[in-house]
């Protein structure tokens, strides 16, 4: 399948191990976001987005979790860890 086609591009730039780490929180409501260049992600498939004072990191809807999932770990091929939280 040509690069055309799929609904999001292929990116050419290689992260280093560090950066492929992804920690999602998911709670009842919101869902809480940890890694690098997530703000860029967030904002490439158009999910609202905040940041969190109390937990220091990247908040979201969780009702948009799987499309983050489904970007991040096909196109990206990075590794998630998804837990969920009772706050």
């Amino acid at each position: 399948m040509p690069d055309s086609y799929l609904p999001f591009p292929k990116q050419r730039r290689r992260r280093s191990g560090g950066d492929r780490m992804v920690s999602i929180e998911v709670g009842r409501r919101s869902a809480w976001m940890r890694g690098n260049g997530l703000a860029s992600v967030l904002d490439e498939i158009g999910v609202p987005r905040m940041w969190c004072p109390r937990q220091k990191c990247l908040t979201c809807p969780v009702d948009r979790v799987d499309d983050i999932l489904a970007l991040v770990e096909h196109r990206d091929r990075r590794m998630v860890e998804l837990v969920a939280v009772d706050r």
